[in-house]
């Protein structure tokens, strides 16, 4: 794997959990999360970044985001916000109930594998984070506003369609998604939405761009990175 790929997990852990979190809330958030998870069940992903975790403070803090299990939590999460943006054309969640409810049914799936705390999505995850605004990357937040930004024929359009299990296929969309990042923000203006309009472009690129799709053993492995057990 090109070492590049590997920019991409730690670019999304930041991208949400940078800013402290308050623990996540089981009171009367009633809301019903439009993801599912249970992929995380099927994947051979591999958690023992997360078998010894332990937490230094607050969700979000980046002694806990900036470790191999948060980021690969992240990446992990981010499957399932492709595979909405997929299904929705909804970059993400319509509000912190709903973000708190996806966290909730994550912890949980999680919770069904072994060797892992229960406590990992409460240490790396911020669910404000996660909550869909015009303040997040150049005022887009559906598939509509990307076409009406960038057109439909990005860089990412053009080299994030193939088989990204092949290294020079994922190396050209890296690039290409770097190149897309780069035009968004020129649109937004902000250098702080740097890292927000990076994750937009890798949720496209997965999510609506590779044909085999954000579970495909090419978009888990290049696009986001997600360390995956081999040859079983």
């Amino acid at each position: 794997m090109d070492n590049r790929t590997l920019i991409l997990p730690t670019v999304l852990c930041f991208l949400f959990l940078s800013t402290t979190a308050a623990t996540i809330s089981h009171s009367s958030d009633v809301s019903t999360c439009p993801m599912d998870f249970n992929y995380v069940l099927r994947i051979p992903w591999n958690s023992s970044n997360c078998h010894n975790f332990a937490s230094h403070g607050a969700a979000g803090v980046a002694e806990n985001t900036d470790t191999p299990c948060c980021i690969t939590l992240f990446s992990l999460f981010g499957v399932a916000l492709a595979i909405h943006l997929k299904e929705t054309s909804l970059f993400l969640l319509p509000d912190v109930s709903a973000a708190k409810s996806c966290l909730r049914d994550f912890q949980s799936k999680l919770n069904s594998l072994p060797d892992l705390p229960n406590n990992l999505v409460a240490s790396c995850f911020n669910p404000r984070r996660f909550v869909t605004g015009p303040n997040v990357c150049a005022r887009v937040e559906n598939i509509s506003d990307w076409v009406a930004k960038l057109g439909r024929a990005t860089a990412v359009d053009g080299s994030c369609r193939a088989d990204l299990t092949n290294l020079t296929a994922c190396d050209a969309c890296v690039n290409a998604g770097f190149e897309v990042q780069s035009k968004l923000l020129e649109i937004d203006g902000k250098k702080s939405h740097s890292r927000n309009c990076f994750y937009f472009t890798v949720f496209y690129a997965a999510g609506i761009v590779n044909k085999a799709g954000p579970l495909s053993n090419g978009s888990l492995s290049c696009i986001f990175a997600v360390p995956l057990i081999t040859g079983n």
